[in-house]
């Protein structure tokens, strides 16, 4: 036994030299083989991080969306040139007896052009009926037409002769190019002549002879053939088949009629605008109307005069054909109708707004709450719209943390008597809200200089906020004044609210932008509501300056510019700072002036959202988005949006509070990450030298006591059985 024991540690030292010697090519082998395949980890992963760097890169969002609605603005103004026909066009004969040229048709008289060859000339035409009466004449229509589609078969009679619809004529007068306006001017007024309108073709009657009664031609289908163009590319020559307008020309006066049509949009100012049944040319929003689009004009929706006494709302429709004859008034042409079926109800609905408040979320409002005042006189602000706009706060859109206000008064309205401040105005709807059973908002504005930001002479509208202390903090500073320009000092407004840039040229006559900061929840936003230059002084889409120049444009995307510079300033200074914009820009969403406020730093919310529902506002048959939110792109992604269709479609015998719909938007600040939590590790990248995968239960590592994951099955085998034979041996020793 005592000889057994020393040599045991020479047999374990023979197995251990013997497994050295098995092994040692084996774990070079393996080693070269480790090796190879490190390297080969190292080239995938460097060739998935150059794809995800390319694929990053490639799924940047667009910095600008491509836009040619105003591509035909920017071109030099013409009037349109007007080619007088000789007196016996088109082999038309006529007949001078006396001082009147007797005239073988209308057609002659109006002439292949918007101005007749007989103007200021005296003339005879038989043979006509009477289509439609009013208080200063009538309208008269050949029984036979000429089959010149270029020229109207009609004309209106300026004449205090007694008639009725289906009397046939002939009547004596004298042709003059006019304005049907200036008919209805009484004595002692003097009228103002439209600087871009054209005129109506009128026969100033002297002598009307009734020759008995005749059946009416029959209407043409206006919209057969009306061209998708108000004005091609040739704005200097009469073509009724591009044109929309040479088109409707060519129907001055004429017995016309829309299939079965719906309702655009509410009456205002006695006009209603219809869609002919079937149409498809263009694509229907939400509610059957037509969106104002990029370098598309919707010449299909046709104006019809019902009067100002008229209930309708969009959606209506009429089961049957409305026929009317071709006027041209306020710059429009319309149908004067002639057959009104019973209007059908369509049904919709004033929305509420599917954005709720949320604990972790901010909700921001634009409205304009059009010429809001605390003077409840006639012709101001009546106490029943205080109560319809407040309970549209509560109701429709759900209480918003900050609502930004557009076009509130002065404290007593229209009165031009020097007042400037809108505290009052702005109180008094912050107390109908609470009195009706809503949050408890607080009023900040900036008053303007007197006279100075354009609106209703001596309203001195403004923008302003309602904010609810018990959800945000205005940041408090000194508030500034009415000519110091808005400034960032360490990333941070130093007067609040303050105005920017409000002594600007370009901001002339104009609302100036308000910026004013809170706090939400530990995030500061600076929040800027706008109204910027209106469209008052753009050419009539339907007038003699074509193609029609957007002369206001300009200083829109100026003002545009201003308001991006602003924010980029502030940016600079803090990148963590939150910007949002609202108002109305008297814009649309893929306009240059959008493009301008937006740069590269924020993004305009109504270009996510639903292209069938970007509107806020109604204007002459087309539904458009004056309103719009943009945010900075730091909140883009965590920010919600949508226009709340209230009052754009609506009349106020609907519940319509203003002409505008409020747009709301929603930032989720609930998914901010906390600093103070431990981040999760994060997995090592593979490399050459590292076969350790990581603990992944965040415990201390333990020494490996088995074999490492690059030990091959071969090495643990032999190993095994040297010390198996070792085993073996040893026995043998102490049996022997």
């Amino acid at each position: 036994m005592k000889k057994t024991s020393k040599q045991l540690p020479v047999l374990f030292a023979t197995a251990i030299l013997l497994a050295s010697t098995v092994l040692s090519p084996l774990a070079q082998a393996n080693e070269t083989s480790s090796s190879s395949s490190s390297s080969e980890s190292s080239v995938t992963t460097s060739k998935s991080s150059s794809v995800a760097s390319t694929s990053t890169t490639q799924s940047q969002p667009s910095e600008a969306i491509s836009d040619s609605s105003t591509s035909n603005t920017n071109e030099p103004s013409s009037a349109r040139e007007e080619t007088p026909k000789t007196e016996a066009a088109s082999g038309e004969a006529h007949v001078t007896t006396s001082e009147f040229t007797t005239v073988a048709n209308i057609g002659q008289i109006q002439g292949e052009a918007h101005e007749s060859p007989y103007n200021g000339k005296k003339v005879k035409v038989s043979n006509v009926v009477v289509t439609k009466t009013d208080r200063y004449g009538f309208y008269v229509q050949d029984l036979k037409a000429d089959g010149n589609t270029k020229t109207s078969d009609a004309i209106y009679v300026v004449s205090k002769e007694k008639v009725t619809v289906g009397d046939q004529l002939t009547i004596e007068g004298q042709i003059k190019e006019g304005y049907m306006e200036e008919l209805s001017v009484r004595p002692g007024q003097t009228f103002r002549k439209p600087t871009d309108s054209l005129t109506v073709t009128q026969l100033f009657a002297s002598k009307v002879t009734k020759n008995g009664t005749a059946a009416l031609p029959e209407p043409v289908n206006i919209s057969d053939r009306m061209p998708k163009d108000i004005v091609d590319n040739t704005p200097t020559t009469y073509d009724p088949e591009h044109d929309a307008l040479d088109y409707w020309e060519s129907l001055e006066g004429m017995l016309t009629t829309v299939k079965k049509p719906r309702v655009l949009g509410p009456q205002y100012r006695g006009d209603i605008y219809l869609l002919p049944a079937g149409y498809q040319a263009l694509p229907l929003n939400n509610i059957g109307g037509v969106n104002l689009r990029p370098n598309v004009q919707n010449t299909a929706t046709i104006p019809v005069y019902v009067g100002n006494k008229y209930i309708a709302k969009a959606k209506d429709y009429f089961n049957e054909d409305v026929s009317g004859v071709v006027t041209y008034r306020s710059k429009v042409y319309k149908l004067e109708p002639t057959k009104l079926p019973d209007l059908q109800d369509g049904g919709l609905q004033r929305e509420v707004s599917k954005i709720y408040p949320s604990e972790d979320k901010l909700t921001i409002a634009s409205y304009n709450i059009e010429n809001f005042s605390a003077n409840n006189a006639a012709g101001e602000t009546p106490d029943a719209k205080v109560d319809k706009i407040a309970k549209s706060f509560i109701n429709e859109i759900h209480s918003p943390d900050i609502i930004t206000l557009i076009e509130v008064q002065d404290n007593n309205g229209s009165v031009n008597d020097g007042t400037v401040s809108g505290v009052q105005s702005g109180e008094k709807l912050a107390a109908k809200i609470k009195q009706l059973g809503g949050k408890e908002y607080k009023y900040t504005e900036v008053a303007p200089v007197d006279g100075a930001d354009g609106g209703k002479p001596g309203s001195n509208i403004r923008v302003a906020y309602l904010y609810n202390p018990q959800r945000v903090k205005l940041v408090e500073r000194e508030v500034g004044s009415s000519t110091e320009a808005a400034a960032f000092k360490d990333g941070h407004l130093v007067k609040n609210p303050a105005r920017i840039d409000p002594t600007n040229p370009t901001f002339t006559k104009v609302r100036k932008s308000l910026a004013a900061e809170f706090e939400f929840k530990g995030e500061h936003i600076v929040v800027i509501a706008n109204h910027l230059k209106s469209k008052l002084g753009d050419d009539a889409v339907y007038g003699s300056k074509q193609p029609a120049v957007q002369n206001t444009l300009a200083q829109r995307i100026e003002q545009g510019k201003l308001l991006n510079a602003f924010v980029k300033e502030g940016l600079k200074q803090n990148p963590n700072l939150k910007f949002v914009l609202t108002g109305d820009f008297n814009d649309f969403e893929f306009s240059e002036t959008a493009k301008a406020v937006a740069g590269n730093e924020l993004v305009n919310m109504m270009l996510n959202h639903d292209a069938a529902d970007r509107y806020s506002y109604f204007y002459r048959g087309s539904n458009q988005s004056l309103d719009n939110i943009f945010v900075s792109k730091n909140i883009a992604d965590k920010t919600v949006f949508s226009p709340v269709h209230i009052n754009a479609s609506f009349m106020e015998e609907h519940g319509r509070a203003s002409d505008h719909d409020p747009v709301i938007a929603q930032l989720d600040f609930s998914q901010k990450k906390d600093d103070t939590t431990p981040t999760q590790p994060t997995e090592p990248k593979p490399s050459g030298d590292s076969t350790t995968p990581p603990n992944r239960d965040d415990k201390p590592t333990k020494k490996r006591i088995l074999p490492s994951t690059g030990t091959t099955g071969a090495e643990v085998a032999v190993v095994g059985l040297v010390i198996l034979s070792a085993t073996l041996l040893w026995r043998k020793k102490v049996t022997d």
